[in-house]
């Protein structure tokens, strides 16, 4: 799996959370889900950059497989 395409994923399920949940997103627990997400998201996709010019697997996996 690609760092990139995993990146991706970790957007898409971000957005449909948001989406989901936009009737709750007041209520505290929404809130902290969805920051949790973003966090996971943005760590993705900062592993994703530095793969892009290092090859250290940040996610656990091997980047280019």
């Amino acid at each position: 799996m690609n760092y990139t395409f995993f990146a991706i994923a970790c957007y898409i399920v971000m957005r449909g959370l948001q989406v989901l949940f936009e009737e709750k997103l007041q209520a505290k627990w929404c809130k902290t889900l969805i920051k949790t997400v973003t966090i996971i998201m943005l760590y993705a996709a900062l592993a994703s950059l530095v793969v892009w010019y290092k090859e250290i697997p940040f996610l656990g996996f091997n980047p280019n497989k």
